[in-house]
């Protein structure tokens, strides 16, 4: 009989999917960032993200008041890459019985204080006991401004591959701490307090040559898989592309470590992955860039000439988080 492990996370996804029932009502069900509902006259979008101890993050390496801002984020970064506004969150808390008050109070401030900032509260959830360990449970409401949204599925055959930001530096941060190395603050903050592209996912929502989209949260290489499977082409990343910022550059020459695998692979990153019209990209993205001020890279481009991930052509071994390893 299979198991979880067997299947992976996107597997079980599927049979998930094969087992629930959907309704006229749904716009977007399992397997997108969000889901989108429509209720009445209005495109709702919704999605939860679970962040547990010894997995997401270690309690003796983020302060509370970080963490909680880390979970926000991760839902708030699903609402960014369908290009919609968070409006409302439920929060459920799993925790032992004799953690801190003072601990959940700093827990719910941090996540508070990131989705005020984007004019989203939290509104209730619930709380358990747990044996062992912390688990957060995330869940948040979003709307779209108009009919559009960006899902997974959209991308074109010959359409170039684009990220905002820099990747790796969380996965810098993580071997950092794992090892008790120092680093840098431009690479711990982004670890400690990453920020969702809220209004760059509106912008991109906006723009006709932005074909599909996601959020980087299991690492590039996994991620535009993502997009290449929603719309069955193939992915040819080019690592040369991508911003390199020169702090994580100087970690991995002291420490042996290649930035390339990094950020190819690196979790939690919380950056944008879409897919535009390869006809007057320079433009979009010049256009982009004096918005936002934020670095922008072409990474790769989609074919319809084979299915799955490459890089520059080649066929690699190197893959993202997977959930249930």
């Amino acid at each position: 009989m299979a198991t979880v492990r067997d299947l992976g996370e996107f597997g079980v996804i599927q049979r998930i999917a094969r087992v629930t029932p959907t309704s006229a009502a749904v716009v977007e069900g399992i397997g997108d960032d969000c889901a989108v509902v429509r209720v009445s006259d209005r495109l709702l979008l919704m999605s939860c993200d679970l962040l547990v101890e010894n997995v997401h993050f270690r309690k003796g390496q983020v302060s509370a008041v970080d963490l909680g801002w880390k979970a926000a984020a991760a839902c708030l970064s699903d609402v960014a890459a369908m290009g919609g506004t968070p409006l409302f969150c439920l929060v459920s808390l799993s925790c032992p019985s004799d953690t801190e008050v003072s601990f959940i109070e700093e827990l719910y401030r941090g996540m508070s204080r990131l989705l005020t900032r984007y004019g989203a509260i939290i509104v209730g959830g619930d709380t358990t006991n747990a044996g062992d360990g912390i688990v957060i449970d995330v869940s948040v409401v979003g709307q779209l401004s108009d009919s559009r949204c960006l899902r997974r599925k959209g991308a074109c055959a010959g359409d170039l591959l684009a990220v905002t930001g820099h990747l790796g530096l969380v996965a810098a941060s993580v071997h950092a701490l794992d090892h008790g190395h120092p680093i840098v603050a431009d690479i711990i903050q982004r670890y400690q307090r990453p920020a969702p592209r809220i209004r760059e996912g509106q912008w991109l929502c906006g723009c006709p040559e932005i074909h599909a989209m996601l959020d980087i949260s299991d690492g590039l290489i996994q991620d535009a898989g993502h997009l290449g499977v929603a719309a069955e082409l193939g992915v040819d990343l080019h690592p040369n592309g991508l911003s390199l910022m020169p702090h994580l550059k100087e970690y991995c020459d002291a420490h042996g470590l290649d930035p390339r695998v990094l950020m190819l692979t690196g979790g939690e990153d919380y950056e944008l992955a879409f897919a535009l019209d390869r006809a007057g990209h320079e433009e979009t993205l010049e256009k982009f860039h004096h918005e936002f001020r934020t670095v922008v890279s072409v990474v790769g481009e989609f074919t319809d000439e084979w299915q799955g991930v490459r890089v520059d052509g080649k066929e690699t071994d190197l893959s993202g988080f997977n959930h249930f390893e």
